[in-house]
C-alpha cells in the first residue's frame, strides 16, 4: 500500500512540475502594456501592435486653419500625424470630425524603414477623430480610423487617444 501511495505521489510530482515548467506561447513584444507618451495607439489589420508615440515632433494650433500633431514612437521611430481643418472658415471646436476624402480629419501612420516590408504611408481613408479639448498647450482627442496603405494597399484599422499637455515653444 505504501509502494502504491508513493507512485502516486511521484507521477503527481512529475506531472505538475512537467505542467510548470512548459512555456506560454503568448507574442512578446517590447512594447509595454501602459504607454506614457503623447498618443497610445492599437494598429489592428495587415499590421496587429499597439503603439507608444512619445516623442513630439510638431503641435500647430490655429483653430481658424487647422490643428496638427505629429509625434513618433522612440523605440521603433516610427510616426504618427493628426490633422483637423477648418472648414466654411469656422473655427475648430470640440467635436467629432469625420476622416477621409475631402473630410476635415486626417491620420496617418507612417512606417519608414527601407528594410521593413511593411513600410509605408496609411492614410486615413474613413472614420473619426473626436476632440475634447484644444489650445495653443493641450490637445486632448480619441480617433478610430480605416486606414490604407499608399503603396501597399492594404488596410488597417487605427485606434487610440492623444493626451498632449505641455508647452510648445514658437
Amino acid at each position: 500500500m505504501k509502494v502504491k501511495r508513493i507512485f502516486m505521489l511521484l507521477i503527481v510530482a512529475i506531472g505538475l512540475t512537467t505542467l510548470m515548467s512548459t512555456t506560454c506561447d503568448k507574442d512578446d513584444t517590447d512594447i509595454p502594456d501602459t504607454c506614457d507618451g503623447i498618443v497610445t495607439a492599437t494598429v489592428t489589420g495587415y499590421i496587429d501592435q499597439n503603439f507608444c508615440f512619445d516623442n513630439l515632433n510638431s503641435y500647430t494650433y490655429e483653430p481658424t486653419n487647422s490643428i496638427t500633431l505629429w509625434a513618433r514612437e522612440t523605440v521603433t521611430d516610427i510616426g504618427f500625424d493628426i490633422q483637423i481643418n477648418a472648414v466654411n472658415n469656422q473655427q475648430i471646436t470640440p467635436g467629432t470630425y469625420n476622416c477621409g476624402s475631402g473630410e476635415p480629419g486626417f491620420v496617418e501612420f507612417i512606417i519608414e524603414d527601407g528594410e521593413n516590408a511593411n513600410s509605408d504611408f496609411y492614410k486615413s481613408q474613413s472614420g473619426t477623430i473626436t476632440i475634447t479639448q484644444a489650445s495653443e498647450s493641450i490637445f486632448k482627442a480619441t480617433f478610430n480610423v480605416v486606414a490604407v496603405g499608399y503603396y501597399n494597399n492594404e488596410t488597417t484599422n487605427f485606434s487610440g487617444t492623444v493626451d498632449f499637455s505641455g508647452i510648445v515653444s514658437k
